[in-house]
């Protein structure tokens, strides 16, 4: 896995390095914008604006998809060891996964009845916003990571370490929502609380595939001591 970083300064590795900046900044407006649907929907309460900001997190993540093959293209296309080339496919796909784990919210929260969120208590609104904010919050450090990586990677233990620790918060306020949804009487049927129970499952996974991301780099670089 050392021989990623052995590669950073060759022309193809850096290109795809530089275009996965580019894809990470990308993944993260898709962060942003479902933390703004989800804003609008459970706390403004303005479902059709939520939908349409929901759909639009559609279109981001098909623009990732997009540079992503752009991404793989180049590095097939490049006289790249194999190992190198299988690292940087990893690192790519991983950033992937973030982006269309926030389409996989997006996608499945619309299909909720507006009477589920009527029923639900402040607190439970609370705690799934407070989880969003979290998750934002939690991949801004994806590019600061990936431009670490291609400089000094000075601050690659620093920005994995944020990372770690908003997952964390995640995970429990996940297991808060879930004790306190539980409190709660729902005259809904029982796909919609199938699907919102799936909503929250892919809502945490965001921020595990965040770490995924972070995780991986820091076992790339530790592979060479160079930090």
């Amino acid at each position: 896995m050392g021989s990623l970083i052995e590669f950073l300064k060759r022309e193809v590795a850096l290109n795809a390095l530089e275009k996965s900046i580019n894809h990470a900044k990308i993944v993260q407006s898709c962060v942003e914008e479902l933390g703004k649907g989800l804003t609008l929907l459970l706390q403004e309460r303005k479902p059709d604006q939520a939908q349409e900001v929901f759909h639009k997190v559609d279109i981001i993540e098909n623009n990732a998809d997009k540079l992503r093959r752009e991404i793989q293209k180049d590095i097939s296309r490049g006289e790249l060891n194999p190992s190198v080339r299988q690292n940087l496919s990893h690192l790519v796909k991983r950033m992937d996964d973030v982006a269309n784990c926030c389409t996989g919210v997006a996608r499945r929260i619309n299909t909720v009845p507006e009477k589920f969120w009527d029923q639900s208590s402040k607190e439970s609104i609370q705690i799934v916003l407070e989880m969003m904010d979290n998750t934002v919050s939690c991949s801004k450090y994806l590019d600061k990571i990936l431009i670490d990586l291609l400089e000094e990677r000075e601050n690659l233990k620093e920005y994995s370490r944020q990372i770690n620790q908003y997952e964390h918060q995640i995970d429990l306020l996940n297991i808060k929502l879930r004790k306190n949804l539980q409190l709660t009487h729902y005259d809904v049927n029982q796909f919609t609380v199938f699907t919102v129970g799936n909503v929250f499952d892919i809502l945490e996974a965001i921020s595990d595939s965040i770490e995924g991301v972070a995780d991986y780099i820091m076992v790339l670089v530790t592979s060479t001591e160079s930090i």
